[in-house]
């Protein structure tokens, strides 16, 4: 059983200071975990400092099973973690499945061609996302949040232990953005770590067990959503306007709104 662990975590640019301090937690197999806090909170400097990425600098243990991340090379990063930026490169000239298959990099010799078992795997891939449709079209051809559907499918590709998005539900539309948080929880059913940054906590559902809430670069609240949002007050005090939290009766999904309800 896979975990990802983090003991007083810091990180941030080389040639910046850094922008996010002192996170502690420890995320479990199976679970999903949102990263929530107002814009320029370190929610994405998080991520890329986890990952280790060149350019970054970290203090701190961030480990997976025991084993330090910053430790591994490249390519045993890539295949037990992937990491979904906000604005990946597009590779130009490439169809959607052609795309897809990138992710399969890390299982297989730097210059071998796709295997069947390959193209079976990024097909599948891009039916879980619901983009099967796209698999032959070119990826300057079709929409962003098409795009971003057939990022996550490589992304999925992968096939890692820990997944990573940063803002996943960014272009998508609002039925597409609900359908990702389902398959996200369903990926955690598997075993997977899920952990992802948004500003759409109402698109999630309840999809997440865990809550990290930043500010200021600062882990402010971790813990089950119910503890996190308790009342709107830390909310309020984090995104400095009035917040209210409610969860629907009809299926326990979280309500995140401006405005004072009392």
């Amino acid at each position: 059983m896979s975990e990802l662990t983090l003991k007083n975590f810091s990180s941030g640019y080389k040639s910046h200071e850094k922008a996010v301090y002192g996170v502690s937690m420890n995320l479990s197999a199976g679970s999903v975990t949102a990263v929530i806090g107002p814009n320029g909170s370190g929610k994405s400097t998080l991520l890329k400092g986890i990952m280790s990425f060149p350019g970054m600098k970290s203090e701190g243990l961030v480990t997976l099973n025991s084993l330090a991340i910053p430790s591994m090379n490249r390519r045993e990063r890539a295949a037990r973690i992937a990491y979904l930026p906000q604005s990946p490169p597009l590779p130009a000239g490439l169809t959607a499945i052609e795309t897809v298959l990138l992710g399969r990099f890390p299982h297989r010799n730097a210059w071998s061609s796709d295997s069947p078992g390959d193209i079976e795997i990024a097909m599948d891939a891009l039916e879980m996302v619901g983009a099967e449709h796209l698999a032959e079209k070119h990826t300057d051809e079709i929409s962003g949040g098409e795009n971003r559907l057939v990022n996550l499918a490589a992304v999925l590709s992968q096939q890692t232990e820990i997944i990573l998005l940063d803002e996943p539900g960014s272009s998508l539309d609002y039925g597409h953005a609900a359908q990702l948080w389902e398959l996200l929880s369903r990926l955690a059913s598997r075993g997977i770590i899920i952990l992802a940054t948004t500003h759409r906590i109402e698109m999630s559902g309840n999809a997440f067990d865990k809550v990290l809430l930043l500010s200021g670069g600062k882990s402010v609240a971790f813990g089950k959503p119910e503890e996190v949002f308790l009342s709107g007050d830390l909310l309020s005090s984090v995104y400095n306007t009035p917040m209210s939290v409610r969860r629907a009766s009809h299926d326990g999904s979280w309500i995140v709104f401006p405005g004072d309800s009392k």
